[in-house]
């Protein structure tokens, strides 16, 4: 069955105060699927939560998560948009909503890597943007996501107009869209790393990302395209 989806893509503050902005959307448009900036599962980017009809879910796993954001919370409070979020979720279930959730981002090795650029970034993201690194960040996690969309999208079979509430930061879900196109190895090199002259599309990148990050050259060898 070839569906017609919607995405609507919903942003969360994470800052010092709670956002329930994602919260209300769950109960606003009650999708059919909600995709998670989380690290995906080692083989694909489904969860446990899909394997079960609504009035089986595996309530003890989320009532676990839930606690874990809480804790959490005591450092970061934004971790209790979180936890909104999974108290809606299944609120939905419990009306008979099969919502199915998927985690797509990037593994946990790869994000941390943000770390080097948490000095720039406390100056805004525009002094993070002049760094053609942070674009290789981007580049990486965006590929990631991307792909498990695409797995998500390809074997997606309930419905043919399902809604999809996308809990990705705006910042990834304007690239991803992009990578969805299917664009070429050329227009995803200019469109992430053309401004940028001291780097080529060339074996000898590797060595530019490895004199910075080791662990971000190890999936850069991985996941490029570019030659």
């Amino acid at each position: 069955m070839k569906s017609n989806f919607k995405f609507i893509q919903c942003d969360c503050i994470e800052g010092d105060k709670v956002d329930l902005s994602q919260a209300r959307a769950v109960i606003k448009y009650r999708p059919d699927i909600i995709i998670f900036e989380m690290p995906a599962g080692k083989n694909n980017p489904n969860t446990i939560f899909n394997r079960y009809s609504c009035t089986k879910k595996p309530i003890k796993v989320a009532a676990k998560i839930i606690k874990d954001l809480k804790i959490s919370a005591r450092k970061y409070p934004y971790a209790l948009s979180d936890v909104a979020v999974w108290e809606n979720i299944i609120q939905l279930w419990q009306e008979g909503m099969n919502t199915e959730l998927y985690n797509v981002d990037a593994p946990a090795k790869l994000r941390e890597e943000f770390y080097i650029f948490q000095k720039p970034v406390s100056r805004g993201y525009p002094a993070v943007r002049r760094d053609w690194l942070f674009w290789v960040y981007l580049y990486l996690r965006d590929s990631y996501m991307t792909q498990n969309i695409k797995i998500i999208l390809d074997t997606y079979s309930v419905r043919p107009d399902p809604t999809i509430l996308i809990f990705l930061q705006s910042i990834h879900w304007k690239n991803v869209r992009f990578l969805l196109t299917n664009p070429s190895k050329e227009k995803i090199w200019r469109y992430y790393f053309g401004r940028f002259k001291e780097i080529k599309p060339t074996p000898a990148i590797e060595r530019q990302i490895k004199s910075r990050s080791p662990i971000l050259n190890r999936f850069w060898r991985n996941v490029q395209k570019f030659y």
